[in-house]
């Protein structure tokens, strides 16, 4: 039972054929701009995800060495504070001359110096220490 179908030629059918040709068509375009535009959306997203990764990265980097910073710099106010400090000292009168009688045994007029045996051991640590 298999029969051939065959087109009428007249206008309804033909019409309708247009018709259905013309649905076609603007559905393949309709599907081509959805691909054009969905593939540029999907381009736009890779690239603004590449750049929020390198972007967060950068910035990873960037607290990391400020924080390398900032030590370095509470470093140098700590070091800036002890050089302030020993600067007075050493305008200190008091100061230098406490420093002349323990490490240089100086004296003034009229004094007489002992050198004791445990002051050996007192020269060897500050010796060893300033070697350091």
């Amino acid at each position: 039972m298999s029969k051939k179908v065959e087109n009428i030629g007249n206008t309804f059918t033909s019409a309708e054929n247009k018709k259905k040709q013309q649905q076609r068509m603007r559905r393949k375009v309709v599907r081509r701009r959805v691909t054009l535009f969905g593939g540029i959306l999907v381009a736009i997203i890779i690239i603004l995800s590449i750049m929020l990764v390198t972007q967060m990265k950068s910035n990873d980097e960037a607290t990391v060495e400020r924080q390398h910073k900032e030590q370095r710099y509470q470093k140098q106010q700590d070091e800036e504070l002890a050089l302030k400090e020993e600067l007075n000292n050493l305008n200190n009168k008091d100061y230098i001359e406490k420093v002349a009688r323990d490490d240089y045994y100086l004296s003034n007029d009229g004094e007489v110096i002992f050198k004791l045996p445990g002051d050996k051991s007192k020269q060897q640590e500050k010796g060893s220490k300033q070697d350091k």
